[in-house]
């Protein structure tokens, strides 16, 4: 995101819409949030993000300038002073409450996985019994009781279900907020233009 400030602040001086630069990065958000969707495993390694949050950071890149330079448009002398503060304040205000409330929505929606989950196993399943007898066996092997093990078996099993509702949960969040960020560009493009004037400087605007 720092390397792009730079950049996007020189197209912006060149003349580059507002509203395109923010709509690109909206799209590339939602790239980045659609790719973490379809990588998001139980397995997948940390070396999978690496590129993935390479193109968020070139998405806020887009976003973080350009909308503070359109908030702050239409203001003149010390008006750009207080907007960039009720800007940044309202930057605050939304990170927080968005942290809330996917912090909320995922824990519903893991303990929604995990019901799904919970009710596809069936003890009855030989596929379910094949893996709680190796996990016995694997324990016992280990040196624990029988019947230590199974219970420990059962355990691990539910484990298992916690982390992939987990997963999936997360998978929910990545899908819907890039679905959020692709609905929000036509709004985006429906915003009325307004020149950027003269004496609101790059500096003034990121004050």
């Amino acid at each position: 995101t720092a390397f792009m400030m730079p950049l996007i602040g020189q197209m912006l001086q060149r003349g580059a819409k507002h509203k395109l630069m923010i709509s690109a990065g909206m799209l590339i958000f939602f790239v980045f949030c659609f790719w973490g969707y379809k990588i998001l495993t139980p397995d997948t390694s940390k070396d999978a993000f690496f590129w993935m949050l390479i193109m968020r950071g070139v998405a806020l890149g887009f976003l973080f300038i350009p909308i503070t330079m359109m908030a702050l448009s239409t203001l003149k002398g010390r008006q750009i002073g207080d907007g960039a503060a009720f800007t940044g304040m309202m930057r605050q205000l939304g990170g927080s409450f968005g942290i809330a409330v996917i912090t909320t929505f995922m824990a519903q929606q893991a303990m929604v996985h995990r019901s799904n989950l919970v009710a596809k196993m069936d003890i009855n399943n030989p596929a379910v019994q094949s893996k709680i007898n190796a996990l016995q066996q694997a324990l016992i092997m280990k040196g624990k009781m029988p019947d230590v093990a199974l219970q420990s078996s059962y355990k691990l099993m539910d484990l298992s279900v916690m982390k992939q509702a987990a997963v999936l949960s997360y998978m929910d969040v990545f899908l819907y907020i890039g679905l959020m960020f692709l609905i929000c560009i036509p709004f985006v493009m429906m915003v009325k233009s307004h020149k950027v004037k003269k004496k609101l400087d790059l500096g003034e605007a990121l004050h």
